[in-house]
């Protein structure tokens, strides 16, 4: 496996998979170790034999609360150097881990003008591409929290009115 094998396994196979298996502990752990998807990506890395170019600072975690029981973490990883590794990967859980959606936003093409595209993984491994976004406007964050909502609570945003 090359660089890209590793880092695709990992974005797009490892860490769904743990997240629909594990869910809770997995976000704990994420939550509770910064480090720890670095050291996952550099195990496989070693594994593979390959030299891994990046550092613990090249992966990133952000969380949110996004409604009463709807939280949101956020796996920012290094810059992907082509399609289909990720910027950026948005886990959508409640808060009984109930309802789970994992979206990942990936390094676009020349078909898709280089936009971002906005596809997820379900809990049987299908992965779904629900077309393009942008970074602007956290238009990344807001396609992947109205994917979520509507499919697993039927809520939606209220158009924006303009004067």
């Amino acid at each position: 496996m090359d660089r890209h094998g590793v880092r695709y396994q990992f974005e797009h196979r490892i860490l769904p998979q743990l997240f629909f298996e594990d869910k809770a502990q997995f976000i704990g752990i994420i939550l509770n170790d910064k480090d720890v998807l670095f050291r996952v990506i550099d195990e496989i890395f070693s594994g593979e034999e390959v030299t891994n170019p990046y550092s613990k600072d090249d992966f990133t975690i952000e969380a949110a609360r996004i409604a009463e029981s709807v939280m949101m973490l956020k796996i920012i990883f290094p810059e992907p150097e082509e399609e289909p590794l990720c910027y950026c990967s948005y886990l959508f859980f409640n808060e009984k881990f109930e309802k789970l959606g994992y979206y990942c936003i990936e390094k676009g093409n020349e078909e898709g003008e280089f936009y971002p595209f906005v596809c997820s993984w379900t809990p049987e491994g299908e992965h779904v591409n629900h077309g393009n976004c942008t970074f602007e406007d956290y238009n990344d964050f807001f396609r992947c929290a109205d994917i979520f909502m509507e499919k697993e609570f039927g809520l939606s945003r209220k158009p924006q009115i303009s004067d």
